[in-house]
């Protein structure tokens, strides 16, 4: 549970670090995936500071927030089509 209880506090920040990338990154891709992973990266390392634990070398973290992000993006991507159509 304590794997799910840190996704959930993860997931504004990798909300925002999408939003910020689409915003002011104009490549495409994973370009832009890598900038919101590094956002995301960031962030994390404020958190372990505080909390004393290394999530940033952690591949299952890094795998589940690109998942996350593809996530994110694909249903940006549905609700700007559907606005659109």
């Amino acid at each position: 549970m304590r794997w799910f209880e840190m996704g959930m506090r993860l997931f504004p920040f990798i909300v925002e670090a999408v939003n910020w990338v689409e915003k002011f990154v104009k490549s495409k891709g994973k370009y832009k995936q890598d900038a919101a992973v590094y956002m995301v990266k960031a962030t994390l390392g404020l958190v372990e500071t505080g909390a004393g634990r290394d999530l940033l070398n952690d591949a299952d973290v890094e795998k589940a927030t690109r998942e996350v992000i593809d996530a994110i993006v694909a249903l940006n991507n549905l609700v700007t089509k559907k606005n659109n159509e």
